[in-house]
């Protein structure tokens, strides 16, 4: 008589949102955010001080208030959810040096509120696509979609992470023979509707939808994506990772540089900078849990040598410069 197949997910595929609260009570966890945000409250007040005007928000981040309290809080709050993560599922937090201890985050963090907003949920959406490819559960797709929708209203690039988890998830289902995989819709109908939203509101409001294409054309693109991968050997190794351990993973895991390519061709104002802390934010958060000693150590040895390398070859932008040349004299 012929078995079903197991329905066990192997540990390290699990995903719990419950067991990552740490601390497990609010008010800690909540004094921890703060804590997480006050360098970079310091930051932006000595950036203040010294006279440099952070640029202008788009999209969703320019309605809402707060500046640049906002925008130190989120980084805080973001920090404090990758921490958690890693902390619950065992990982060594020696691999968050690369994001943590860089230039990139410390202007990201205390003056861009589109960059912070737009890498975090981007992130969440690619997570949440794997989290799909590797144990198969389709609220994995629901938790891409929703970010992806909420990703789009601070950046239209969301819709190339749409598409292309949209047609890679028919592809994934197969892999795991699953017989129905998650409607296209699932995937692409929130961003699209999200997206399509804000652009008739700017159209109401300013007369016009900015859309154009990069002068230097897709070479100068591909370029952009191949630096902004060079620059993070953790996402390289991760990939690595999943290539070896679950390869249909890959399907999900690879869109971010191909996202980072089509935002550099139609021209979306994506920096080196916030491409670095895209791809070093996804490689986190897809570490797989409860790695062995192993493969702890060498990822660890992977993120201090990301940082060795972004300390002596730092993702740089034109802002990111007049950062530190206004407010650190550099």
């Amino acid at each position: 008589m012929a078995t079903a197949p197991s329905t066990v997910i192997p540990r390290w595929q699990r995903w719990d949102a419950a067991e990552e609260r740490h601390p497990r009570r609010a008010g800690p966890r909540w004094l921890l955010r703060v804590a997480l945000a006050l360098p970079f409250g310091a930051l932006a007040l000595q950036a203040g001080y010294q006279g440099f005007a952070a640029p202008p928000a788009t999209g969703l981040a320019a309605l809402l208030p707060g500046g640049a309290l906002l925008t130190c809080l989120t980084t805080g709050f973001v920090l404090a959810a990758l921490g958690e993560r890693l902390v619950a599922w065992q990982v060594p937090l020696r691999i968050m040096v690369p994001l943590v201890l860089v230039p990139a985050l410390a202007y990201a963090g205390s003056q861009d509120l589109t960059a912070v907003l737009t890498v975090a949920l981007l992130a969440l959406a690619v997570e949440g696509f794997v989290h799909f490819a590797v144990a198969g559960r389709p609220e994995g797709a629901h938790r891409a979609g929703l970010a992806l929708a909420a990703a789009a209203l601070c950046d239209p690039v969301a819709i190339l992470y749409a598409v292309a988890f949209a047609a890679a998830a028919p592809f994934v289902a197969a892999e795991r023979r699953r017989s129905v995989p998650p409607s296209w819709a699932v995937l692409m109908f929130p961003t699209l509707a999200a997206a399509a939203t804000w652009a008739l509101l700017d159209w109401r409001l300013t007369g016009s939808v900015e859309i154009a294409l990069d002068p230097r054309g897709p070479v100068s693109a591909a370029g952009g994506a191949l630096v902004a991968v060079a620059h993070t050997p953790l996402y390289v190794a991760v990939a690595v990772v999943y290539a070896v351990r679950r390869p249909r993973a890959l399907a999900g895991y690879l869109v971010p540089p191909a996202g980072v390519f089509g935002a550099l061709l139609v021209g979306s104002g994506y920096s080196a900078v916030t491409a670095y802390l895209l791809l070093t934010v996804v490689a986190l958060v897809a570490v797989p849990r409860s790695p062995s000693r192993r493969l702890g150590a060498f990822l660890g040895t992977v993120a201090l040598a990301q940082w060795a390398l972004t300390i002596t070859w730092p993702p740089t932008s034109a802002a990111f410069q007049d950062w530190l040349r206004t407010a650190w004299g550099f």
